[in-house]
């Protein structure tokens, strides 16, 4: 990897680590549709003041976008990201290390299907590491403090890693067909407007800009969303996007486990190592 690869994945992996815990009051004080409105609510604020620097990539193919079939995958991205978030904020509740490390197993399952059916084009070595880290998401599941979660906590922890693998499946499809604008733009609408419809209150709504627990999360999450789409489409592949993203997890495990009580650090501290060594590889092997 190059230098400037290495630093953007460490902006990723830094945002990820903040991600949880600016969600984790968001959770406690809110209910979990919440996260889905303020989520949804401020990436558009940061698509709009961003708008007369990269409107252009929605304008510039305005009909070509609006006619692509891969709009859809936008669309339905937006929605079940609302969907995700709504169960995410659910586990986080009870387990934060549950609501992150889901996506080692989501990372692997996705980069399957990018490479196997749509030429990623990883080194086997790489798709061995990435595989093996969806391996210690599952040694997790049975092992780590994922056992906490009731019935109802791990059948949506199993959704949320298929909702995971896909979105890194439709990121591979869409960005490079409409673009990595249009794809943040319309997934931000749906997943707003599939609030809209469930229903939250005019209160919630004000919470989005007045509460400052919500709005910082907002403003972070915009930040990080625009800098990892961003990634996917000029500098690395989504796979290894996906891999500094989830790099991230065992830190907020750790911190989880020194905070929250979840599991022993000493746990959660096996698992973060475990993880680290087989991210490494990934760092240092050149395509």
């Amino acid at each position: 990897m190059t230098g400037l690869q290495i630093f953007i994945g460490f902006l990723i992996f830094a945002s990820m680590i903040a991600r949880p815990f600016l969600y984790k009051p968001c959770a406690r004080y809110f209910p979990a549709e919440l996260s889905a409105a303020f989520t949804s609510t401020w990436l558009m604020v940061g698509l709009a003041v961003t708008f007369p620097v990269f409107g252009n990539l929605l304008l510039d193919d305005f009909g070509a976008i609006m006619t692509s079939p891969y709009l859809m995958l936008s669309l339905i991205k937006g929605i079940l990201l609302w969907f995700m978030i709504k169960l995410q904020q659910v586990i986080n509740k009870d387990s934060t290390s549950s609501s992150v490390f889901f996506g080692f197993v989501a990372m692997a399952l996705g980069s399957m299907v990018n490479n196997v059916f749509f030429r990623e084009g990883l080194l086997w070595s790489q798709l061995l590491c990435i595989y093996a880290l969806g391996g210690l998401g599952l040694i997790f599941v049975l092992r780590g403090d994922a056992r906490r979660l009731s019935c109802r906590g791990k059948f949506y922890f199993v959704v949320i890693i298929l909702l995971g693998a896909a979105f890194s499946v439709f990121d591979h499809l869409a960005i490079p067909k409409i673009g990595w604008y249009p794809h943040l733009l319309f997934s931000s609408v749906a997943m707003w407007v599939a609030c809209l419809i469930y229903g939250i209150s005019k209160n919630d709504y004000r919470n989005i800009f007045r509460n400052k627990d919500v709005a910082i999360a907002g403003v972070v999450y915009t930040v990080s969303e625009f800098l990892i789409v961003y990634a996917s489409i000029n500098l690395l592949p989504v796979s290894f996007v996906a891999v500094f993203m989830r790099m991230a997890a065992p830190v907020v495990m750790i911190a989880s486990a020194v905070k929250y009580k979840e599991q022993t650090w000493k746990n959660q501290l096996i698992f973060g190592i475990l993880a680290f060594v087989l991210v490494l590889p990934l760092i240092l092997i050149k395509n």
